[in-house]
């Protein structure tokens, strides 16, 4: 039997690097960006997922402006993106007024979407607190306290997961999960914690309903270097994301 298909765009995940070289008395620069989740959307084919990807440097020209628009996704996913892509449209940086996106991406929830925010240097409180997303709308939105500081936890050491409630986002997985190598530190206010690290008992994953929508928050990235290759290479990581993507879209399979 097929399964429903979901229609789910993610935000973020891109970066441009840039270098500075320098040889005796002279110098050069090299940059290059990567821009793609072209390896992580192929894992999902035949999933009945349908993600489309806007990158860090199209969100804040392309992101949608209004619930209709949000409407077309089940699930909007935000990774790696700092809150003034969304609140700095090139026309308000012209002195045009604008709706405010990440309040229209709220009442998108409540009329019955779907929001993930993942960990990363540019989430929740992110890097020297540049993700900003402390005062931001969502802040009243997600289900945990977010830190207007740098909240960034570095574990090179590893940290590992614990389960700690039974759902249907976790049916089927192994317990023991593998280590991440570093998260944004939260604090619970609502919802429903599904797992946190063992040592520091910090969370990993809590999801809520709120209004007709569903939120969900993963503390850990995606991919590396906080997502480690022993859990981007792990067998229940294309199940986990397929089983928290649909139940944040309401989308069984």
């Amino acid at each position: 039997m097929a399964k429903s298909s979901a229609k789910i765009l993610i935000v973020g995940e891109s970066i441009y690097k840039i270098h500075t070289h320098f040889k005796g008395f002279a110098s050069y620069e090299t940059g290059y960006a990567t821009l793609g989740l072209d390896s992580f959307i192929s894992r999902f084919a035949g999933s009945g997922l349908e993600i489309s990807f806007m990158p860090n440097q199209e969100v804040s020209l392309r992101f949608p402006v209004s619930i209709e628009a949000m409407q077309a996704y089940d699930l909007i996913v935000i990774s790696d993106a700092p809150a003034d892509s969304f609140l700095l449209h090139p026309d308000t940086l012209a002195g045009k007024i604008l709706p405010n996106r990440l309040k229209v991406l709220c009442d998108y929830v409540r009329q019955g979407g779907g929001l993930a925010m993942i960990g990363g240097w540019m989430a929740f409180g992110g890097f020297h607190g540049k993700a900003h997303y402390a005062y931001s709308p969502l802040a009243s939105l997600l289900p945990v306290k977010i830190a207007p500081h740098d909240d960034r936890m570095e574990t090179p050491e590893g940290a590992y997961p614990a389960l700690v409630a039974e759902h249907e986002i976790l049916a089927g997985l192994p317990r023991d999960w593998p280590d991440f190598l570093g998260y944004n530190k939260l604090e619970q206010r609502g919802g429903t914690l599904l797992a946190e690290f063992r040592d520091s008992r910090d969370p990993l994953l809590i999801v809520d309903e709120v209004g007709k929508g569903r939120v969900g928050v993963f503390s850990s990235d995606i991919l590396p270097h906080w997502g480690s290759p022993r859990f981007t290479e792990w067998a229940g990581y294309v199940p986990f994301w397929e089983q928290f993507f649909r139940w944040l879209a309401r989308k069984p399979a």
